[in-house]
């Protein structure tokens, strides 16, 4: 793969956005074996998934990370795991808080308790989020682009919004602190914005093509600052990372500079599908933070890695898997 040989590769989450790109990519290399888990509930068991479950390099478990006996059924013998596995959806932080924080917590442990005794694990990868350090930016006024160095906060537990961004701050403490006592490589990535065909509903692209299918057109947090990162970039930036001798116990911003206003992404849209129609804009929720966007420096240091996707094209690429 690059420059840490790894045969067997465990990716959890596999159904959801990333896991799945992931495991597409991955299943497509010679000499690699793709162990793929998902308990779908919040991955899609479609015909995209089952046709990558059908592939000769990959085998599938149903199961559920939360259950530390479920997680013994994993094999024994593993080189890599990317940890893409956790309750997104900004929806879901307001409504179904506590499974955001049960299903983002629990099979960290119980994946690192299984498997940080092994000896054949060389690297444990653990998708983190630009949600950690919102806290941060918004309360402290941290610059923005961000880098890797930004003090992790949470601003206020009260705010139901921390079900997610406090769950991903703590599974970057998890992470450190257990591979530091079991001696495992581990390569935490903040993933900023990443957006595509087959990610779902609850994010703001995906959410804003629905209702435009329907001749709505309302957008939420449309003077927020965002930067979105194609999915194509993103996995090849997360392998680039897992096969990286360098990013070993490291932290690494994953994301696009290309900074742009939540309405900007509207109207691009809109655009795109050749609409003319003015935007009904609303806030949004409370404690999102009003601009995000990384450094990426780390990222180029260490791998090299430059975006080959144009925000326009992906969200031409977009748009057509969602209204088709």
């Amino acid at each position: 793969m690059g420059d840490l040989p790894m045969t067997n590769v465990l990716i959890t989450g596999a159904a959801g956005f990333i896991g799945f790109a992931l495991a597409d990519a991955l299943s497509r290399r010679a000499d690699t074996n793709v162990f793929v888990v998902d308990n779908f509930i919040r991955g899609e068991c479609d015909a995209a998934y089952k046709e990558l479950c059908s592939r000769d390099s990959v085998v599938a478990f149903d199961l559920d990370l939360t259950d530390r006996n479920a997680v013994r059924e994993l094999p024994e013998s593993i080189d890599l795991i990317l940890h893409m596995a956790a309750l997104n959806g900004t929806q879901n932080f307001y409504e179904r808080p506590y499974d955001v924080v049960r299903c983002s917590t629990l099979p960290t442990f119980h994946l690192l308790d299984r498997y940080g005794s092994s000896s054949g694990l060389k690297r444990f990868v653990y998708a983190g989020s630009s949600e950690a350090y919102a806290g941060t930016v918004s309360t402290f006024d941290w610059p923005v682009p961000t880098a890797e160095d930004v003090p992790l906060c949470i601003t206020d537990p009260s705010n139901l919004r921390w079900s997610y961004g406090g769950s991903k701050l703590h599974g970057e403490v998890l992470v450190t602190a257990a591979c530091h006592q079991y001696e495992k490589d581990h390569t935490i990535i903040r993933y900023h914005n990443v957006y595509g065909p087959r990610m779902g509903d609850k994010h703001v692209v995906p959410d804003f093509l629905e209702r435009m299918k329907n001749g709505v057109y309302s957008l939420y947090g449309h003077s927020d600052t965002r930067s979105f990162i194609y999915i194509d970039d993103a996995v090849r930036a997360t392998l680039m990372l897992a096969d990286c001798a360098g990013a070993a116990n490291q932290t690494v911003n994953l994301g696009s500079e290309n900074e742009v206003q939540i309405v900007d992404i509207g109207k691009m849209l809109l655009e795109l599908a050749g609409i003319d129609a003015e935007i009904e804009l609303h806030d949004s929720p409370k404690g999102s933070v009003a601009r995000r966007s990384p450094d990426t420096t780390k990222l180029k240091k260490l791998t090299g890695f430059t975006e080959e996707i144009a925000l326009s094209d992906g969200l031409r690429r977009t748009m057509d898997y969602y209204i088709r």
